[in-house]
């Protein structure tokens, strides 16, 4: 199985899957990846169906159903995103997945091919077992690195399972606590006039720059609330400014664009609203603001520790490493979310580490592949997982 995920790995890495970091994106993002991943699970006797996510975009859906006498809804999926963040930040050939000391290298190594080469290793596996006690769903999703489209399609179907273990470089630690995010523009309005005569105009850039300062301290306040035991307090950052159009012109617009990442049971759009007041309380009227209603709302994820996934992945982590998975919380965004907004309980965990996603040389360790190729193993095996208490695993 291992030797076969990572071949599965290096030929995902050497088939682009760049999202366009985009609202209204008509590209085939995963449209090649898609077709590959569909190949590979229909070569092992595995049905699967495409789903539209938007034009030239789709998921991919297996389902393995229980031996004949044992189906229900108590199946488990597995599932991670097949889209990546750009590649121009890189040092080394993206979409070349060259292994050396032990690792793969290429632009979705790590974040996030390798949990999907190490779940379907271990889905077509499960395949072949004459015994399969519960369905097991394997999802591989699209557009996870802007928007979060594909999950959101996926939980429109009902799929007959419980739960759900989401792959993301977590180095195989179970997390069941991560922040969500709104994100939104801000921009303020000037009056343009020729640079020689500012006097006649009004500067959108000097406005903003005091909404800038607003939006420090504004920062600064969050970081002063009651913090997640996981999580820490809720984030505020001013990721991109916009002002202007030439040298010699008085700018007549500065635009933000921001985003705070959300704790468990914070709402996106008060955010926004609150975030709006404390800038106007601090500016005054004269600055003519503009606040728009959030681009992106994304749920946080807040599973309890006794959730029956979390437990049984600790649980397979014990009996295959001899020691239980370790329970994090993450600051980023995951799918995850959305299955469990659907009413499915659901934990993160997958191979490679976090430090590695998004970055100029990309890799993972063939080792955290080779794991994850038999955690999931494990769990599949065992799902679905006895709700009797397993002591030291959690």
């Amino acid at each position: 199985m291992t030797i076969e995920a990572i071949q599965i790995l290096r030929d995902m890495i050497a088939i682009p899957s760049v999202n366009p970091m985009r609202a209204g994106s008509d590209m085939q993002v995963e449209r090649e990846l898609v077709g590959y991943v569909e190949t590979t699970l229909r070569r092992a006797g595995i049905d699967c169906e495409r789903q539209r996510v938007a034009e030239g975009r789709e998921n991919i859906v297996a389902v393995i159903h229980a031996s004949p006498g044992r189906d229900g809804n108590d199946g488990l999926m597995l599932n991670s995103h097949l889209d990546t963040v750009p590649v121009e930040n890189m040092s080394i050939d993206p979409f070349d997945p060259v292994v050396r000391d032990g690792r793969v290298y290429g632009r979705g190594a790590c974040d996030a091919k390798g949990s999907i080469a190490a779940m379907i290793a271990a889905l077509i596996a499960h395949a072949n077992s004459p015994e399969r006690p519960a369905p097991i769903v394997f999802a591989a999703l699209a557009d996870e690195e802007f928007s979060f489209s594909g999950s959101w399609k996926l939980i429109e179907s009902d799929w007959p399972v419980k739960a759900c273990v989401v792959g993301e470089p977590t180095k195989l630690a179970s997390i069941i606590a991560h922040k969500g995010v709104a994100r939104w523009l801000m921009n303020v309005t000037g009056i343009s006039a020729h640079g020689a005569m500012p006097q006649a105009g009004h500067s959108a850039i000097y406005d903003g720059a005091r909404v800038a300062l607003a939006l420090e301290t504004y920062a600064q306040q969050l970081a002063r609330r009651p913090p997640h035991p996981l999580l820490g307090p809720s984030t505020f950052n001013v990721g991109r400014v916009a002002g202007g159009s030439a040298v010699n012109i008085v700018p007549d617009s500065c635009e933000f664009e921001v985003e705070q990442r959300l704790l468990p049971g914070e709402d996106g759009r008060k955010a926004v609203r609150d975030c709006e007041e404390w800038v106007r309380q601090r500016v005054g009227g004269e600055i003519h603001l503009v606040v728009t209603e959030p681009y992106l709302v994304d749920p946080a994820l807040n599973t309890p520790r006794e959730a029956l996934v979390v437990r049984a992945v600790g649980e397979a982590h014990l009996s295959e490493f001899g020691n239980p998975s370790a329970i994090e919380g993450a600051h980023y965004g995951t799918d995850g979310s959305k299955l469990a907004r659907a009413g499915i309980e659901t934990v993160v965990c997958g191979p490679g580490d976090i430090a590695q996603a998004h970055t100029c040389d990309e890799f993972i360790e063939i080792e955290q592949v080779k794991k994850a190729v038999r955690l999931y193993g494990r769990l599949i095996a065992r799902w679905p997982f006895s709700s009797e208490p397993v002591g030291k695993t959690v």
